[in-house]
């Protein structure tokens, strides 16, 4: 039995992954005391806020259905220190190579393409006809938005955030928690910890 952290949209395009997979959830769980029984999807409502999850002990596990990626992170590492199972949510009409790898706690929406030799490392978001291709490195916590195309071997470092339909260059890396704009096409190295935008991608040092 698995509880689902979040309660918005993206956790009822989570919800249907795990039930595709065939995945029991016992329910959402959200700090939002506003949506305290509240019905997502289906028949399965909000229970309460995520701390209640360890009173039940028929939940084995959980999946984090939150966009913020440093959200994400620190509360998918709260629970797996707790030793809490950490499936991956893949939609059935997903493509992952066999020679493709990839951690726990993910999803990968449905038209998302994941090529041979791609790496992708725990608790990241490859949302709807994304495509990572050859030797893509993803690290911990990235999201790619829907539509977004990688080239071969580039690499996204933790924390990363490709907005919808941008492209990247092959070979290029994408520093640490560096934020790329919806529609930009990526040439070059992005520092860490930056926002780039346009096309060609050029880093805004306004950004805060």
């Amino acid at each position: 039995m698995l509880a689902i952290i979040g309660a918005g949209g993206h956790a009822k395009c989570v919800y249907e992954c795990l039930t595709m997979s065939g995945y029991r959830v016992a329910g959402f769980y959200d700090d939002d005391p506003a949506k305290l029984g509240e019905i997502i999807i289906g028949n399965t409502k909000v229970m309460g806020r995520p701390e209640l999850i360890f009173e039940h002990r028929d939940i084995e596990g959980i999946f984090v259905a939150i966009g913020d990626n440093s959200r994400r992170l620190d509360i998918n590492r709260h629970f797996a220190r707790e030793g809490y199972m950490m499936p991956n949510a893949l939609h059935r009409q997903v493509s992952i190579s066999a020679f493709a790898s990839t951690g726990k706690g993910n999803f990968i929406m449905a038209g998302a393409v994941i090529n041979p030799g791609a790496e992708v490392d725990d608790y990241c978001i490859v949302n709807t006809a994304a495509t990572v291709d050859h030797d893509c490195i993803l690290s911990r916590g990235v999201q790619i938005g829907p539509g977004v195309n990688l080239a071969g071997a580039s690499r996204l470092k933790e924390g990363v955030f490709v907005g919808t339909g941008a492209k990247v260059a092959p070979g290029v890396t994408i520093g640490e928690w560096a934020v790329v704009g919806a529609g930009a096409v990526v040439l070059n190295d992005i520092a860490p910890h930056s926002f780039c935008c346009g096309v060609p991608a050029k880093v805004r040092e306004d950004h805060r």
